[in-house]
């Protein structure tokens, strides 16, 4: 083989190798915009997605922040009722004290005059009975 033929097989073996690395660069370059539409497509339906998610939660913030609104109303009513019972519970225990002081007073002087009744017979009976001796 001469050196022209050579050079010419290496210049064919380079030809069909940079012709093997074009179709490879072509493969990857087709595939790559193939994914890139995939991953495009995957993007829109996840923005849809959370749009949607968003969506919904938005509502829900309203619907939890219209029930804090019910909620504080409700509380603010039974607040005002709990106030009221309890001054009603504080002129009761009030009104109980003072008849249980009134009637402390009651049963004091009672026992007062039961005790000078006492004393009083007492001094009677020793009285008679010094008379009779």
């Amino acid at each position: 083989m001469s050196d022209q033929q050579l050079l010419t097989l290496f210049v064919g073996i380079i030809a069909i190798c940079m012709m093997f690395i074009t179709l490879v660069i072509v493969f990857i370059g087709i595939n790559s915009i193939k994914t890139m539409h995939k991953i495009h497509e995957f993007i829109g339906h996840v923005e849809n997605e959370l749009s949607f998610i968003s969506g919904k939660a938005v509502v829900t913030l309203q619907d939890v922040s219209e029930l804090l609104g019910q909620l504080k109303g409700e509380t603010r009513s039974i607040t005002e009722k709990s106030l009221m019972s309890l001054h009603e519970l504080h002129a009761l225990i009030a009104f109980l004290h003072d008849e249980t002081k009134s009637l402390a007073l009651k049963a004091s002087n009672g026992i007062a005059k039961v005790t000078l009744g006492t004393l009083a017979i007492g001094a009677l009976s020793q009285f008679f009975k010094k008379k009779s001796n």
